[in-house]
């Protein structure tokens, strides 16, 4: 008898070695809080290493975060290193075009953000009395900024901090619903993610200098032949479609001429090892009543859940074509005597 125990202890010890590859190393209890009055934004960095993150500890705290509410964009300013591996001559000259736009467009910006420049023929005179100076001059001011580098820093002059941006992806009825979650024991709390946004580098610096640049170039023409200004006038986009038929652009722009006009809203910024951080973690992504957190059900069978993240599954017909299999459900009684269900 004791040897006949012994071998079944052996067999189901070699049987669970055998028949499970991946046991299951823990456990967790799920609870799902529940919504916070603000929404819930995350910021994904696809550029970034996870090991370099853009805080206060690794020397990247993000100087500023602004957003657009309507349009859906966002925007991080992110400080950059000035003293290593860092072109200064191109960081004065990127520097003083961002510094000439600050004061040309109030604070605005570029790129999809401003609508890409759509319809913008106000700064005609700010643009020429800005850069009508010659380049002798602007090669004298830029060598005395390389020599006093820290004071021109200090005073705006250099292109120090990289814009991230970003389009906040819209939560539609058909796009899947995103958690985030945050462990405490053997508990996994999730909670509903409002907006998810990938942020990328920007080259608003770049655009800036071309825009000075084209702006420059447009004053020198008008001084030349002053009595041929250009006037602006009225456009209408189109674009041809596959089938030849032409294509109103008018919701375009639209809503690149929204994303122009709103004004970004700025926020503020807290590390995450604030303790203002600290304290919004733990008040808002956990469920503080546990006790009594009512049980989460399915209103799906696991054959209902089964065939609703399943391809449909098709069969190939004599003539070659693909038709859907239609899932007919079967019901009958099972003889244990025999195994055989009768239908």
């Amino acid at each position: 008898m004791s040897q006949q125990s012994d071998e079944s202890d052996d067999d189901e010890k070699q049987s669970t070695t055998d028949g499970d590859q991946d046991p299951v190393v823990r456990e967790y209890d799920i609870y799902i809080t529940p919504e916070i009055e603000q929404k819930l934004l995350l910021l994904q960095y696809p550029n970034r290493h996870r090991e370099q993150p853009y805080t206060a500890t690794n020397n990247a705290r993000p100087l500023e975060v602004r957003i657009k509410p309507d349009a859906g964009l966002v925007e991080v300013d992110v400080p950059l290193n000035i003293h290593a591996n860092y072109d200064r001559e191109k960081g004065i000259r990127w520097g003083e075009a961002m510094r000439k736009s600050n004061m040309e467009k109030d604070g605005g910006a570029y790129g999809l953000a401003a609508g890409f420049g759509l319809g913008s023929t106000t700064r005609r005179t700010a643009r020429i009395s800005v850069n009508s100076e010659d380049f002798g001059s602007r090669e004298a001011s830029q060598e005395a900024l390389l020599a006093n580098f820290d004071d021109a820093n200090n005073k705006g002059r250099v292109l120090n901090k990289q814009t991230l941006g970003g389009q906040i992806n819209p939560n539609e009825g058909w796009t899947p619903n995103y958690f985030i979650g945050a462990f405490r024991g053997n508990e996994l709390h999730l909670s509903r993610l409002d907006h998810i946004a990938q942020l990328r580098p920007q080259f608003p610096h770049i655009d800036a200098l071309t825009d000075q640049e084209k702006s420059s170039a447009r004053a020198q023409r008008e001084n030349v032949n002053q009595n041929r200004l250009n006037e602006p006038r009225a456009v209408q986009m189109t674009v041809k479609s596959a089938d030849g038929d032409d294509m109103d652009m008018g919701e375009t722009s639209k809503l690149l001429r929204a994303a122009q006009e709103e004004k970004w809203q700025r926020l503020k910024y807290l590390d995450e090892d604030s303790n203002e951080s600290w304290a919004a973690y733990h008040q808002k992504l956990f469920l503080e009543d546990t006790q009594d957190a009512p049980k989460l059900t399915s209103n799906m069978t696991n054959a209902e859940y089964l065939d609703a993240i399943s391809a449909p599954r098709t069969k190939v017909s004599h003539g070659g074509k693909k038709e859907e299999v239609i899932k007919e459900e079967v019901v009958g009684e099972v003889d244990h005597d025999s195994d055989i269900i009768e239908v």
